[in-house]
C-alpha cells in the first residue's frame, strides 16, 4: 500500500497512519528503545516479505525469501518471526490484496515452479522401459514461450500497479462528508 509504506534508498519509510493499525503499533510500542531500531527492522521485514513490489518477492523463491530478508535486515539468517510480526504480515497482506494481486502472486509462484522444472530437467533420464522421461521438443517448446511468459507477467504487474495508483488517487480525491469541516 503506497499510502502506508514506501521504499527510498533501500529503506522502508512509512506514514504515521501505519502506526494507527494495531498490528504495526504493537511492533512499534514493544520496542522501548529511543531509536526504535528493532521496530524499524521488523517493519522492514514485514514490508520486504509481503509487499508485492518488494524486490525480494519478485526475485526470490518462497523457500529462501524469509531467510534472505532476515539476513539483510535483521542480521539474523535464522530469525523466526514471532506472533506479533506474523500478525503484521497477515494484516499487511489483507490490506493490500486485490484480485489482480492474487493473479500476480500465483503467476510469480508459477514462474518459480517453471524455473525449478527447467533447472532440473535431465534429458538423459529414462523410464523403466528406457524411454526418455523428458522430450527435447517439450523443453524447447517451453523455452520458446519464456518471452511470452515474461511479457505476460510484466503486464499483470503493470495492471496491479495501475490498480494501486488508481486506488490511491481515489482515496486522495474523496469527497468530504456532510459532517466534516470545510
Amino acid at each position: 500500500m503506497k499510502d502506508l509504506f514506501d521504499l527510498k534508498n533501500r529503506q522502508v519509510t512509512f506514514s504515521p497512519a501505519a502506526l494507527m493499525i494495531p498490528e504495526f503499533k504493537a511492533l512499534w510500542d514493544r520496542d522501548k528503545s529511543e531509536d526504535k531500531e528493532t521496530a524499524l527492522r521488523e517493519i522492514s521485514y514485514v514490508y520486504f516479505f509481503t509487499d508485492f513490489k518488494s524486490p525480494y518477492v519478485a526475485a526470490l523463491s518462497p523457500e529462501i525469501l524469509a531467510r534472505t530478508i532476515a539476513k539483510d535486515y535483521l542480521k539474523d539468517e535464522s530469525y523466526e518471526p514471532n506472533s506479533e510480526v506474523i500478525a503484521a504480515i497477515d494484516k499487511y497482506r489483507e490490506l493490500q490484496i486485490t484480485p489482480s494481486m492474487l493473479l500476480l502472486k500465483a503467476a510469480i509462484k508459477t514462474v518459480h515452479n517453471l524455473t525449478d522444472y527447467l533447472e532440473n530437467v535431465d534429458l538423459q533420464e529414462r523410464d523403466k522401459n528406457d524411454k526418455p522421461i523428458y522430450k527435447p521438443n517439450d523443453i524447447t517448446g517451453a523455452l520458446s514461450k519464456i518471452g511470452n511468459i515474461v511479457e505476460s507477467l510484466q503486464k499483470v504487474k503493470e495492471n496491479v500497479e495501475r490498480e494501486i495508483m488508481h486506488s490511491a488517487q481515489l482515496r486522495g480525491q474523496r469527497q468530504k462528508g456532510n459532517r466534516e469541516d470545510p
